[in-house]
């Protein structure tokens, strides 16, 4: 089966990589086209995926998208738009493949999972590194014990200084500023490596500019063996995005965040690595596993997903705890 899907949604950026994957994959995955209220956003997709497809179908509504034969959508709209989309998308038959976070009302995003789950649809959430080659070898590494107790995460993720004015355009629409724009990514890596925080501790502040956004975040979680904390700046200079897992046995560093670093020390040699230092360049490969091959699998030959309903919506409350939203609501 070739998965056919299209974008209900095009302005997030993440959009270009699954356009990639198609062009890549034609055999696995084919991209119908796609569609978005915003002219601007039409034009600039229009122009930039001509390099991958210079005849994809623009389609006029929302609703004459899902009358197509599409198995999937993928949303990327607007945060505020995302559940919306993904509601519509399911009430008409289709798969969901939603972008991070998963919306901005928690009570909506439980209300698009029961849908999903009443209607035999997937729900998959869309966050981008879920595959990337080093972070899922540390978590099977952690889920094999060969990491010891974890007892220390440190997952560090700015945005560049150039990107800080967009806090008073795209992101002053939510509380949280730049925490509820990136701190999903960690958030959902942190509770596949570490499970449910049992109390969390935010430090939102905004220390730059017009200082009326969150720009400077520190968000520490308690678990019984240890503690996580998830940190970022909207005015990095350099690169610097880390994750760190520190465990009794072993510790695992990533650096940059998807590249195919990842330095391991062990205490005592394991089935699979030496005593010590080593470092490791784990890269991309044809045989690699996607989001798209995750959902295609799962539509395809009924296998349960890596990230389970209860995973995401665990990641999702992690998420309106951390920026303060103690009604579940993110929006101003």
């Amino acid at each position: 089966m070739r998965l056919k899907f299209a974008y209900l949604g095009a302005w997030h950026s993440h959009a270009t990589m699954h356009v990639r994957e198609a062009k890549e994959r034609p055999e696995e995955v084919e991209l119908l086209g796609f569609y978005d209220p915003d002219p601007e956003v039409v034009a600039e997709r229009k122009k930039g995926w001509a390099e991958y497809f210079d005849d994809l179908t623009v389609f006029e509504s929302a609703e004459a998208l899902l009358e197509s034969d599409v198995d999937a959508v993928i949303v990327e709209g607007h945060v505020y738009q995302n559940l919306d989309y993904a509601e519509q998308a399911l009430e008409a038959g289709k798969h969901v493949l939603l972008e991070k976070p998963a919306g901005a009302n928690l009570d909506h995003f439980k209300k698009v999972q029961k849908l999903s789950a009443d209607k035999g649809l997937a729900l998959n959430l869309a966050y981008m590194w879920r595959y990337n080659p080093a972070i899922h070898e540390t978590i099977k590494l952690t889920q094999w014990g060969r990491l010891g107790q974890i007892y220390g995460y440190r997952g560090h993720i700015p945005k560049p200084k150039s990107w800080h004015p967009e806090l008073y355009t795209e992101y002053n629409h939510y509380i949280g500023g730049i925490y509820f724009e990136m701190a999903g990514h960690l958030i959902d890596n942190m509770v596949a490596l570490m499970g449910e925080p049992k109390a969390i501790h935010p430090f939102l502040r905004a220390h730059y500019g017009d200082r009326e956004e969150v720009d400077n975040a520190v968000v520490v979680h308690e678990y019984e063996d240890g503690l996580a904390q998830i940190d970022m700046g909207g005015m990095q200079i350099g690169s610097a995005r880390r994750i760190e897992v520190h465990g009794t046995e072993g510790t695992a560093l990533h650096a940059p965040i998807g590249s195919g670093n990842l330095s391991l020390c062990f205490e005592k040699a394991t089935d699979e690595y030496a005593e010590g230092w080593q470092d490791l360049e784990l890269g991309a490969t044809g045989s690699n596993w996607s989001l798209l091959r995750e959902l295609r699998a799962i539509i395809e030959g009924g296998k349960e997903p890596d990230y389970s309903p209860t995973h995401d919506l665990t990641v999702q409350e992690v998420l309106m705890a951390g920026v303060g939203a103690s009604d579940g609501n993110a929006v101003r």
